[in-house]
């Protein structure tokens, strides 16, 4: 167990200052932390605990194998002799869909996606992560050899909402020097993954170029802190300014005036396009620069095009650009929706079951591809016409136990269908409370 003195440290007091500070610290009662058995998520852990049990709070810890390194299997077995020593509950989550491409990139989401999604079933809406200091600089070099965007110049936010759970950081002003000292001084044990001394990965290349010149690093760092601000106030400009050229219908789809590409400026433009497609396409990721560089290029010339990206179907037309889901990135999606409880359904929708029945949503396309729901689908023509074809099949199509029907958005319901107590919302376009930035 780590010292008493360990929380006395300014390095202690700091963190639990910023958790503090924040308002869910006091509303929520449970928390969850990612813990990997490294030295940055060992020491948040060890001070997490101490602050959770000093004001009566939960804390769950999740570890993820991603099942890419023979050492991980370990890794959690280590964590979770901790968890027993803090009395802590441990949740071990496997990653056993390993793709064949992309692999690094797709484990980072599975890694979120399968750790929020438990955090959902036990009632956590905030994730401790372990990011310091030293990962800013790092992630900022590679997007720097990569020509990155000013975006990409604020890789790492302090406060992040993905997947509706809450990834908190408040760690992002501690060095690593600064973390390992600490470790080493108050006892606490951690595990080196091996993969972080690998000179095969540019990461590794990076931090030992980084280590060897402090300096640097530390000015990346604090440029970083600079580009944050200045993409924080773009984006509070953008939701100010563009208002009055964009519409976001409550089908779930955005409409943007031609005036709009002619009145502000490329990066301007650009920087809403990624928000824009990330959100209605719901993805973890943004489409890359020279995709909405064509883009922009064909906005200007006035040329008329549809096209398939980042899960969104663009579309360009004589008087505006219209922006709405894909159906194929949805097609096999099936939610089950618990009586008595709520859900954002894809990123568009908030669907409420105030009813004590369960119920079941898919994406309208799902529907018409079965023949015994195509006379229901058939009853409302006016509603139907009133709604593009590829708009329509991304509504929400709710059923019930017995495969009876509601459609809300073209006011279809089958007789046994007892719709009186299932809402819809269209969420709004700026919904999150957290825009990926720091405040």
């Amino acid at each position: 167990m780590p010292s008493v003195k360990l929380y006395k440290t300014n390095l202690a007091l700091e963190i639990f200052k910023r958790i503090d500070n924040k308002y869910f610290s006091k509303k929520e009662k449970t928390f969850g932390i990612a813990v990997s058995g490294g030295p940055d998520s060992m020491l948040l852990f060890s001070l997490l605990n101490k602050w959770t049990k000093d004001n009566k709070k939960k804390l769950k810890v999740f570890t993820f194998n991603h099942n890419l390194r023979r050492e991980s299997l370990n890794e959690g077995y280590f964590v979770r002799t901790k968890c027993q020593a803090f009395g802590c509950e441990h949740i071990h989550i496997n990653w056993d869909n390993i793709p064949q491409t992309r692999i690094m990139e797709r484990a980072r989401v599975a890694r979120y996606f399968e750790i929020t999604k438990k955090c959902k079933e036990l009632g956590i809406k905030t994730l401790f992560l372990g990011h310091h200091a030293d990962d800013i600089a790092e992630t900022v070099s590679m997007r720097l050899l990569k020509n990155s965007s000013l975006e990409g110049l604020c890789p790492i936010y302090e406060i992040r909402e993905i997947f509706d759970i809450k990834l908190f950081r408040p760690m992002l002003n501690i060095k690593k020097s600064e973390i390992l000292k600490t470790n080493n001084q108050y006892n606490i044990t951690f595990i080196n993954d091996s993969s972080n001394n690998n000179t095969k990965y540019l990461r590794s290349r990076i931090r030992t170029y980084l280590n060897k010149n402090r300096k640097f690093k530390n000015n990346l760092i604090m440029a970083s802190r600079l580009f944050c601000r200045i993409k924080y106030f773009n984006l509070k400009f953008i939701k100010i300014n563009f208002q009055n050229y964009i519409q976001y219908n409550d089908k779930g789809f955005l409409v943007i005036k031609e005036r709009l590409f002619k009145s502000f400026p490329k990066y301007m433009i650009i920087f809403f396009l990624k928000y824009s497609l990330t959100r209605i396409g719901n993805k973890f990721y943004a489409p890359n620069d020279k995709q909405l560089s064509n883009i922009y290029n064909k906005l200007l010339k006035r040329e008329f095009f549809i096209s398939s990206i980042s899960g969104c179907i663009i579309e360009f037309t004589s008087k505006h650009l219209r922006i709405c889901r894909e159906y194929n990135d949805i097609k096999n999606t099936l939610i089950t929706l618990e009586k008595k409880s709520s859900i954002k359904w894809d990123n568009r929708f908030h669907i409420i079951n105030n009813t004590n029945n369960l119920i079941y949503i898919n994406p309208l396309g799902f529907l018409l591809e079965h023949k015994k729901y195509k006379n229901v689908y058939k009853c409302e023509k006016k509603n139907i016409k009133s709604i593009p074809f590829k708009i329509r099949k991304t509504l929400p199509v709710i059923k019930n136990l017995e495969g009876c029907v509601y459609i809300p958005h073209l006011n279809i319901s089958e007789p046994k269908f007892i719709k009186e107590g299932i809402e819809i919302q269209a969420l709004a376009f700026y919904d999150k409370k957290y825009d990926n930035i720091v405040s």
